[in-house]
């Protein structure tokens, strides 16, 4: 990996962090419990996280990297997978960003709908995301942080269960 690349992830994920942060502080209440609170703090890093990676494959070299993983994949209509896997991480996010912005405004039954279809698209996204990581003809060069072993995409498909479980927990 590239030190250029490097310094590009790692400023693309703090700022990440950091527009989550003011979220978080700005939508604080002391009366939440633990359990709401980390559900508070996993919906907003995830949102902002799907948006954030839906969004660099726009740009290179993150989109000529998501073009080869999808050619070396083999996956039915390559150009709409490359379509729906990028819309589809941005619509997820913003769906969880909603949620966590709107949270006091908006209905609880669109809340609801809004966190199930977001982790419907995300554990989607993430079940072809392992599927693309363990292909043999796809070398890690072209993948997320250049990493074989799907770790990254089963922690986000884990944070994501847990974040629909704590969510759901709360009715």
């Amino acid at each position: 990996m590239s030190t250029s690349q490097l310094i590009l992830e790692l400023s693309l994920i703090g700022t990440m962090l950091l527009v989550t942060g003011v979220f978080l502080v700005c939508s604080y209440d002391k009366t939440d419990s633990v359990g709401t609170k980390v559900q508070k703090i996993l919906t907003g890093l995830l949102g902002a996280f799907m948006v954030m990676a839906g969004t660099v494959k726009f740009f290179d070299p993150f989109t000529t990297m998501f073009a080869k993983q999808i050619a070396l994949s083999e996956l039915p209509f390559p150009t709409l997978s490359r379509w729906m896997g990028q819309l589809g991480e941005i619509f997820a996010g913003l769906l969880l960003l909603a949620v966590m912005i709107g949270n006091k405004a908006l209905a609880a039954p669109i809340k609801d709908k809004a966190m199930q279809l977001s982790t419907l698209l995300t554990t989607a996204i993430m079940i072809v995301a392992v599927y693309v990581h363990l292909l043999p003809s796809v070398p890690a060069e072209v993948l997320p942080l250049q990493s074989k072993p799907p770790v990254m995409t089963l922690i986000i498909l884990g944070l994501a269960w847990l974040n629909a479980f704590l969510y759901f927990r709360k009715k």
